[in-house]
């Protein structure tokens, strides 16, 4: 495999993102419809909202191990690659569903093999998308605020849109538009990632100089980054505090079941997905015109706060109240979790970048996947829309409380980072 060999940066350079931000925007377009459009089809076919969370558990566990494997390819032919490759592939397997709708042999068996593929591919591009930024900025803190933060607004802006556009698909589009176009999103936002640059190298020193990069790559893969991890404390912590705030990915079954379960109003998914993308924009918007050069403690216990907000606003059963706070929460949680995702960056060393992201969105996963299951219990468990609610707001305030204590330990871990520096 050719390696392309690192490109001298000038230190205020400017790194251009259009094609990375451009996939990115098309990818989390149709991807945030895919998140809203899958439970319901599922529940749908399976005639079980409790099914349909547990298949979304067994997905991200799948992706999980996506997310596993990815790292060594990641390292060892590129993130850029990596993630070209994976997310045209997304697009392919996901044609199954649509092509099935037309033709007549769509099961429930046939959807969830379709998922399935679809998850194990989308954890390779967990892992890439989340290596770029460091692959292009190096350990410029100032690149790497530039990257996340723009990283975010435009994925939540994608966020934003994919839900109105599925909801109004779904109402004028009849059943089958929105399957057929996101595939052929995934297609576009592949072609999108060839524009992203390759091999950007050197990064600039506190004295001045410059710092070369070699051209080849660890081979290490996931493993190397797991035993390095455990082997840096600030950057274990680090990675156990974005296990604690992945709890964002809980949008599509919580818009999903709120809408179905507590209004009886499935078109309503789109306005309360739509809010949890446009409070990821307003957060990525804070957190881009702020400083940063303190622990992050502050923004840690903000999206504490956040947390708890969740885990209370269902109670109303109202739509515009819940509206306000997956708001609220995706704000505070966007701050959050670009104030740790910078901190594992730098805490990061290049030559194990893949392994590194690799094994920490694995963690990532792994929370993910233990939510969702305690979802799928509580909505399989006989309690009604309600008690499941219950359950679920019980375990968000637990975990609030998780991040209010972490958030109390981020003056020690800032101070652990300079002193490996």
């Amino acid at each position: 495999m050719e390696v392309n060999e690192p490109v001298q940066q000038v230190p205020n350079q400017q790194i251009p993102l259009n094609g990375f931000l451009g996939g990115i925007f098309l990818t989390q377009l149709v991807d945030s419809a895919l998140h809203l459009a899958q439970p319901l089809l599922l529940a749908k076919l399976s005639g079980s909202l409790g099914g349909a969370a547990f298949f979304s558990a067994f997905d991200t566990g799948v992706h999980m191990v996506g997310t596993y494997l990815g790292g060594w390819p990641t390292e060892r032919f590129g993130a850029r690659r990596v993630l070209m490759v994976a997310t045209f592939l997304r697009g392919v397997a996901l044609a199954g569903v649509p092509v099935s709708m037309l033709c007549g042999f769509l099961s429930l068996w046939w959807a969830m093999g379709c998922y399935t593929l679809e998850a194990l591919i989308r954890g390779f591009v967990d892992t890439s998308v989340h290596t770029i930024p460091l692959e292009l900025a190096r350990h410029r803190a100032d690149q790497l605020d530039r990257i996340n933060s723009r990283y975010e607004l435009t994925f939540d802006l994608g966020g934003v849109a994919g839900p109105l556009i599925l909801g109004g698909m779904m109402i004028w589009g009849g059943k089958v538009i929105p399957h057929i176009v996101i595939p052929v999103g995934f297609v576009l936002s592949a072609a999108a990632y060839f524009f992203i640059p390759r091999g950007l190298g050197g990064h600039a020193k506190t004295d001045g100089s410059k710092e070369k990069v070699a051209s080849h790559r660890s081979h290490g893969g996931t493993w190397a980054g797991v035993k390095y991890i455990f082997t840096n404390q600030p950057l274990l912590i680090t990675c156990i505090g974005l296990m604690s705030f992945n709890i964002y990915p809980l949008r599509k079954l919580l818009s999903a079941f709120f809408a179905k379960g507590l209004l009886h109003k499935s078109a309503t998914v789109g306005q309360i997905g739509a809010a949890f993308a446009l409070g990821g924009v307003v957060g990525a918007l804070i957190y881009a015109v702020t400083k940063h050069r303190d622990s992050g403690a502050k923004w840690v216990a903000l999206g504490a706060v956040g947390t708890f907000i969740l885990a209370v606003g269902w109670l109303p059963a109202n739509l515009w109240v819940m509206t306000a706070v997956v708001f609220l929460f995706a704000v505070t949680n966007v701050c959050a979790r670009l104030t740790l995702t910078k901190k594992r960056q730098e805490l990061t060393p290049l030559q194990h970048a893949g392994g590194v992201t690799s094994a920490s969105q694995f963690g990532v996963n792994a929370v993910s996947v233990v939510i969702k299951t305690i979802v799928g219990a509580a909505f399989s468990a006989g309690l009604g829309p309600y008690g499941a609610f219950a359950v679920v707001g019980g375990i968000l305030a637990l975990l609030g409380g998780g991040q209010v204590f972490l958030s109390r330990h981020m003056p020690k871990l800032r101070e652990a980072s300079h002193g490996m520096s």
